[in-house]
């Protein structure tokens, strides 16, 4: 019944890294939008989407950021894992440094997310057949040596997106009853508001209920 199920209004703050053209905003839209985008331009800065899950009798509301992986914008992104309850790393199968690079990701993330923070790893564009360079064995080898859920994803054909997302929020979800997450409230957005102003302005613009 709907009055058993346990509402967390608290947006959990979620981002997506990693490499310039990995496919981040790509799996982001395919996400929340249910559809792969005709043209995905490079993420200049940082962009966000709200995305509600239902976990068992628990309703997690994720406050996705899209962020930019060119250098020039870096030190921008460093600044947003404050806060952060879970990160999705991304890369690309096409493309081998972006898996040599992902230390130095995983770096960032110990430096500047907070200890607890959950990750995810996703190797994107797993439809590409030919143009692999990065096996599944070697994604599978590194999440396991850091200790990392993994998905091959595609967000061409709708590959295991859902199914990153629901172990991210079911990863959340374990730690949602067990405290709060004041932090999150607190992070300032490009407009000076905090991401929290933001998120419900735009989750009452959009009218997403999913």
């Amino acid at each position: 019944m709907d009055d058993e199920i346990e509402r967390f209004d608290q947006p959990l703050k979620v981002l997506l890294v990693g490499g310039s053209s990995v496919g981040k905003t790509c799996i982001l839209r395919r996400f929340v939008e249910g559809e792969f985008p005709n043209k995905c331009k490079a993420t200049l800065g940082l962009d966000f989407k709200i995305k509600s899950m239902k976990i068992g009798q628990q309703i997690v509301k994720m406050q996705l950021w899209d962020t930019s992986g060119q250098e020039r914008f870096r030190s921008m992104t460093q600044a947003y894992y404050r806060g952060a309850s879970g990160i999705m790393l991304v890369y690309d199968v096409t493309e081998e440094n972006t898996l040599t690079t992902l230390p130095d990701w995983l770096g960032d993330i110990t430096n500047y997310a907070p200890e607890d923070v959950e990750v995810v790893l996703l190797a994107n564009k797993s439809d590409v057949g030919e143009q692999r360079v990065v096996s599944k064995e070697a994604g599978e080898e590194f999440a396991k040596e850091h200790g990392l859920k993994f998905f091959e994803t595609s967000a061409v054909e709708n590959i295991n997106i859902t199914e990153a997302f629901t172990a991210m929020a079911e990863l959340l979800a374990k730690k949602a009853k067990l405290k709060e997450t004041p932090d999150n409230v607190n992070v300032t957005a490009p407009n000076g508001k905090s991401s929290y102003e933001v998120s419900q302005q735009a989750e009452k613009k959009s009218g997403c209920g999913c």
